[in-house]
């Protein structure tokens, strides 16, 4: 028997504490006390296993299925391999169908005989209360620390927890004249951050007096720096987010989010979920509650803000718009900085312009371009090609190397796999229809 085995801790914490070692000792023992034959191992760290979560080593143990790699699964628990009963019993069925064991270790289960069936649907059962009991319970955290007035998530632009004396903060050590001196908060309750708390107030300034777009203002900030008490100057940037992206220049897109954000008038709103679970969106709130931070923007100034947007969102820039094509928009790559270049039209005409221009993130020196006279020089320099009968076989050549190319035919066999999964498991009634056109939109893209 060619086994494998798959191990997965839901959280960075659990992968620390040696989690991942036990499931793997428990498995290669279980299999060398059978007298299988150990042929691969997969491994998820810190990836949650509800039905909806994306596992890419748990993707490709079953896209290695379908190719009968192996002949059975190993696991440590079931609650390893799956959380949710729906998507448990048909992943094992269509494991069955390709005759394909799976073993459980801690259970002793094997769900190919009746008995390990019945305390399969059993066991499946309580992991789905579990998860469901984890989701009722940390809704209910959320909404106690909301209506305690504490925020839910990262700490937003514009705060800080006041422990200035161990400050962790991106925009602390280096960047905040108080990083490294006593504290100013308790750690727990937020206060305004120095320096963005001066950009939020700034922003809704602008904003508000009615001669400045969100790429405007994100412009003027990312130019006109603080001046400190001490005579110092510090430029405006962002919060960035510790393990995904550095602080860096504001956008008009972090101005956008900014100025509608009802978190800096002193309250903290509370979204939740709807009918569908899916959280509510701005505007559609299930609660607000009194927040315990300072407000940076008043009520009436935030307010004011939404309205002037409103305004402007329900104005026509254009009478009798015909709908414009860009062929080469988010395709064009500017030779100054690298970015993308994206549609835009001014005037009437169309134009492709830097992505750094447009966010107003930073200075390039590459010219606005003319829609009509770019798209010609690619159609004439797209005329010159000569395909041979097999440039489909060749293509993949001219512009990958080797390793490139491997990558590129893995993620494809996994994708299409995924699909397949995706429509098995909708006529088996597992995947909603929303569900299944989503895995079709992804399919598609």
């Amino acid at each position: 028997m060619r086994a494998v085995n798959y191990m997965r801790a839901s959280t960075v914490e659990q992968t620390k504490k040696h989690s991942l070692d036990a499931q793997r000792t428990s498995t290669t023992t279980f299999i060398r006390q059978r007298g299988w034959t150990h042929t691969h191992e997969y491994l998820d760290a810190g990836l949650s296993a509800k039905s909806d979560s994306h596992r890419p080593a748990l993707e490709q143990l079953l896209a290695d299925a379908e190719q009968h790699h192996y002949d059975v699964i190993v696991v440590d628990k079931i609650d390893r391999f799956y959380r949710n009963l729906r998507g448990l019993l048909a992943t094992l069925e269509r494991l069955n169908k390709l005759g394909i064991s799976f073993v459980s270790v801690k259970e002793n289960l094997d769900f190919t005989t009746p008995w390990g069936k019945l305390s399969l649907t059993v066991l499946g059962m309580l992991a789905e209360i579990y998860i469901d009991n984890l989701s009722q319970e940390t809704h209910k955290g959320l909404i106690a620390r909301a209506r305690k007035g504490l925020w839910n998530g990262s700490i937003p632009f514009g705060y800080c927890n006041g422990a200035c004396a161990t400050c962790t903060d991106p925009n602390g050590p280096g960047y905040c004249p108080y990083a490294g001196s006593s504290d100013r908060g308790n750690g727990v309750t937020l206060i305004a951050h120095p320096i963005e708390s001066i950009a939020v107030q700034r922003a809704f300034a602008w904003y508000i007096a009615g001669d400045h777009s969100d790429g405007d203002i994100a412009e003027r900030l990312n130019t006109e720096p603080l001046v400190l008490p001490n005579g110092s100057t510090i430029a405006f940037r962002t919060k960035g987010l510790p393990g995904r992206y550095l602080p860096g220049p504001l956008s008009k897109e972090s101005v956008r989010e900014t100025l509608q954000r009802r978190f800096y008038t002193g309250v903290v709103p509370y979204y939740g979920v709807d009918e569908q679970g899916h959280k509510r969106k701005r505007g559609n709130m299930e609660a607000v509650f009194p927040g315990q931070h300072p407000a940076l923007v008043s009520a009436e100034d935030f307010e004011r803000a939404q309205e002037l947007r409103q305004q402007l969102s329900r104005r026509s820039r254009t009478v009798n718009r015909e709908p414009r094509v860009y062929l080469l928009s988010g395709l064009l790559i500017c030779d100054s900085c690298g970015r993308t270049m994206r549609a835009m039209t001014c005037g009437g005409r169309r134009y492709y312009r830097d992505l750094t221009r447009i966010d107003h993130t930073g200075v390039c020196d590459q010219p606005t371009l003319k829609a009509e006279e770019i798209e010609e020089q690619v159609i004439q320099l797209l005329r010159q090609f000569r395909l041979t009968p097999d440039w489909q076989v060749q293509l993949p050549a001219w512009f990958l190397t080797a390793e490139q190319y491997t990558e590129l035919t893995t993620k494809k066999a996994e994708m299409e796999a995924r699909w397949e999964r995706a429509r098995e498991l909708y006529l088996e009634g597992v995947l909603t229809k929303v569900e299944f056109q989503t895995e079709q939109w992804h399919y598609n893209s």
